[in-house]
């Protein structure tokens, strides 16, 4: 930093083609301190530096060279990024890019947002120090925001549960609002303007349905639960995906949502009535998913559930989703269906989206 501010000094001092004797006698200090100065043998004291920023009429930013940034735009510019990066399954790349923005932006609670869910997303065990502070700043910040104080209390009750502490998650998760007093509810009973009512609508839809498949993916990952159960839970979501989408109209991340869905289901069917016309129609599904993902471009749906929701086109690297139904068919759970021959085409159709 010396160095740069030294360098600065000589430069302007020159631009404005003023001696050292002149600088110095305008800051009452003497031409051998201003020489120390631009020989980087000292800095001079923080107090002086608004009266060496008017003597060269510019700001003290600009003075000590601090990179001047439009807030907004580089935001926008780092979730141009960090989308790519997060639908492409590069997750952990997103914790460098969201560091780099906070150090930039230190007070914007949006980058404190973003750099707790890249933690969060990466690895809730091993970031969780950085994500439960991130958390406290986020809330400690008084913005008016719900988004921000929900995604905080979200994610801090998250993590707790993550690492083995069952209490601390409990006293966060009782922070959150329950589901009826939330704000979409609300939105949908206090606005008038029709065109505010469908949009609000819509989104309110989306992310239930969203909401809605994690929390059957939690029953899922349950080794205690019923698989009867699981099964009928996983069937009745299927339904209201399907119902809400209809004709497989979705986004490229709901087609995952249905893909693995309609693959858990054919799963649960092996070890409970092994029907076999039950598990060649959930992994035809899932593998119609999967190759429809390939295919997505950006529009808005016209769905009743869902009128005017904007979908993107897919991510750059599009065979992401039949990767991984690929591996799936490779378990050994599938043996048994292996030389069907409705399995065998279903496997050439996913083989024919090559790498």
């Amino acid at each position: 930093m010396k160095i740069n501010l030294a360098n600065q000094i000589k430069t302007l001092r020159a631009e404005k083609g003023v001696t050292q004797e002149k600088l110095s006698e305008y800051l009452g200090v003497s031409y051998q301190a201003i020489s120390k100065w631009e020989n980087g043998i000292t800095s001079p004291d923080i107090s002086l530096l608004p009266d060496i920023a008017r003597f060269f009429d510019i700001t003290v930013d600009q003075l000590l060279q601090v990179e001047q940034i439009d807030a907004d735009d580089y935001f926008d510019n780092c979730c141009k990024q960090a989308e790519q990066l997060f639908r492409n399954g590069k997750r952990e790349e997103l914790i460098p890019l969201w560091r780099e923005a906070y150090q930039k932006l230190p007070n914007d609670i949006r980058v404190k947002e973003m750099l707790m869910s890249a933690y969060f997303d990466t690895d809730r065990v091993r970031y969780q120090s950085e994500i439960i502070e991130l958390g406290h700043g986020i809330l400690d910040s008084n913005n008016s925001d719900s988004y921000y104080s929900g995604q905080a209390i979200t994610q801090i009750a998250q993590t707790y549960y993550a690492v083995g502490n069952a209490v601390k998650a409990e006293e966060w998760a009782k922070k959150a609002h329950q589901i009826n007093h939330c704000q979409e509810f609300l939105w949908m009973q206090i606005h008038n303007d029709d065109a505010t009512l469908v949009k609000s609508f819509a989104f309110a839809n989306h992310w239930y349905i969203e909401t809605l498949f994690y929390m059957a993916a939690r029953l899922n990952q349950s080794d205690t639960i019923d698989k009867d159960y699981t099964q009928k839970v996983n069937k009745a979501v299927v339904q209201i995906i399907e119902t809400a989408y209809p004709n497989d109209d979705m986004s490229y991340e709901a087609l995952g949502h249905l893909c693995v869905l309609h693959r858990c289901i054919a799963q649960d069917e092996i070890g409970l009535t092994n029907e076999e016309a039950i598990v060649q129609y959930h992994l035809i599904r899932a593998t119609e998913c999967a190759v429809k993902s390939c295919k997505i471009k950006a529009h808005y749906l016209s769905h009743p559930l869902l009128n005017g929701w904007e979908i993107d086109d897919a991510p750059s690297d599009r065979l992401q989703m039949v990767r991984a139904f690929k591996n799936e068919l490779a378990d050994a759970i599938w043996d048994s269906y292996r030389e069907k021959g409705w399995f065998e085409k279903m496997q050439e159709k996913l083989n024919s989206f090559g790498e």
